[in-house]
């Protein structure tokens, strides 16, 4: 494939109760748009193999594989018996396979349904050892799936949670690793995460009694399993209304960005030493992404507006601000290149 017709960044979005998958390119342009009849949550891509996923927002009814390049169907995926899409999913290193979270019924009992990309056929599915799975991710040696199990069953309910972050085998889903955070803690639901240069996991939680108490939201989980929180200056914690919609790193995978749509700002950190780096705002911004290079990140929102923001030295800069599109941006950007 002609490397100019990948584009840079997939997204869902919505338009007066229409619902669409965007690719982007470099300059921000519109590539192609699909539109859906459902609500779609992440938009994942194979840049390798020409092919992205559109996977279902939870309850997601479907997955559609498509041409990257064009957005043209290839075929749908359907979840698992009694189950749901939760949102995101994963391609394997050799892009044979999709691996996809689901929640079983109303007890929400967490599955990962894999599936052959050329056919569609289900290849296997395992238990995720845990409640409401969420955001999924590879190990830095592409062995096991890093899995935030959500562990909300009602969103209404002020019961405890039953939120985990687990490591499984991916050929055996074999239970390797799984972290529960201290009871105090206990009302944060651990969603979406994102992997550090050296394989450790940056993580966003969304707690689901944030009237109560102050408590930590983004985090870094190692490979022993310990959970380092990240520091935040009291009033922007406060403005994040107890909620991060979505977590990334640059492309040199050292800093760490996590989305607040709740409170209209985008933190940033040191994935080295955790420190607080600044933030920038962003009215209802919820995507994020890296662009390729160290530093870079951009931003989109529920109000159509897309930010390009610069992190060096310790400062945080928006280097350019694109013209409000007439849509809103739904929940997650992706890169849709390598590297």
């Amino acid at each position: 494939m002609v490397p100019s017709r990948i584009p840079t960044h997939l997204a869902a979005s919505g338009m007066n109760n229409a619902f669409a998958a965007i690719a982007l390119a470099g300059d921000g342009a519109e590539m192609w748009r699909r539109d859906l009849g459902y609500r779609a949550h992440d938009v994942i891509a194979d840049p390798a193999r020409n092919v992205c996923a559109i996977v279902g927002r939870k309850p997601g009814p479907m997955v559609m594989i498509c041409e990257l390049g064009s957005g043209a169907l290839l075929r749908g995926l359907g979840p698992l018996p009694n189950c749901s899409f939760d949102g995101h999913g994963v391609f394997s290193a050799d892009g044979s396979l999709l691996y996809t979270t689901q929640s079983e019924g109303r007890a929400q009992l967490g599955h990962i349904g894999v599936y052959e990309v050329a056919s569609g056929a289900l290849r296997d599915s395992f238990s995720t050892h845990g409640i409401e799975p969420h955001e999924l991710l590879w190990s830095v040696d592409g062995r096991h799936l890093i899995i935030g199990n959500g562990g909300i069953v009602d969103r209404n309910a002020t019961d405890p949670i039953n939120s985990s972050l687990v490591r499984l085998s991916a050929s055996t889903g074999m239970l390797l690793q799984k972290t529960v955070l201290d009871e105090e803690l206990e009302t944060l639901s651990l969603r979406h995460l994102a992997r550090l240069q050296d394989g450790r996991i940056a993580f966003g939680a969304q707690d689901q009694d944030p009237a109560t108490d102050l408590r930590p939201l983004v985090g870094i989980f190692d490979a022993m399993g310990q959970v380092m929180f990240l520091d935040l200056p009291h009033d922007v914690h406060r403005r994040m209304a107890g909620y991060i919609g979505s977590v990334a790193v640059d492309g040199a995978g050292t800093v760490i960005c996590a989305t607040a749509p709740r409170g209209g700002l985008a933190a940033f950190w040191s994935g080295d030493d955790g420190s607080y780096l600044g933030s920038v705002e962003l009215a209802d911004t919820c995507g994020v992404a890296g662009v390729g290079v160290a530093g870079e990140f951009l931003l989109t929102s529920g109000h159509g507006r897309r930010l390009l923001v610069h992190v060096a030295g310790g400062a945080v800069m928006v280097a350019e601000a694109h013209p409000a599109d007439p849509l809103q941006w739904d929940n997650h950007l992706s890169s849709a290149r390598a590297g």
